[in-house]
């Protein structure tokens, strides 16, 4: 398995793969525009010659107030194309390494009380609660022109792992 940045033939493969879901273009597209302005990596898991995982590093935390306490990177979207497979866990070890190359002190993730399953990989991977509350992750579904069809606000519980 090879994990590296997003390429726009990369990007255009995705975005073609979702033609029929307008929402999953535009986060596609905005995790690109992040990586192109330089205040992160979308981060692609390839395995014979497929996408098989990806996820968008942060050269910081979304969360205002995990940045003022800790600085971390953080792991935003993470996702694998199948389960038990270890493209998560390599594609969190890739995003930790690179971490440590920006000379962060930490990486940290949100996740959902909804999400059990990636919490234990994330124990199990030696990421541990933030001492702060949880964080909300406010996100929006658009359309294909941008326009906002929907807005979310998920209570999270935020995990770090020092570097």
């Amino acid at each position: 398995m090879d994990i590296r940045p997003a390429t726009p033939a990369d990007v255009e493969q995705l975005i073609a793969g979702v033609a029929e879901h307008p929402a999953a273009q535009h986060h596609l597209r905005a995790r690109w525009a992040i990586q192109e302005g330089g205040d992160g990596l979308f981060l692609l898991a390839h395995r014979d010659g497929e996408i098989v995982g990806q996820t968008m590093l942060l050269r910081e935390s979304k969360y205002a107030e995990v940045r003022a306490d800790a600085d971390p990177a953080e792991i935003n979207a993470l996702s694998a194309v199948v389960y038990n497979q270890g493209i998560g866990t390599a594609i969190i070890r890739v995003a930790e390494e690179i971490a440590g190359e920006w000379n962060k002190p930490a990486i940290g993730l949100a996740v959902g009380a909804d999400n059990p399953d990636a919490r234990r990989l994330y124990e199990r991977l030696d990421y541990r609660p933030w001492s702060g509350p949880p964080v909300v992750d406010e996100w929006t579904e658009q359309a294909a022109d941008g326009t906002v069809v929907r807005t979310h606000a998920d209570e999270c519980d935020y995990f770090l792992k020092a570097l």
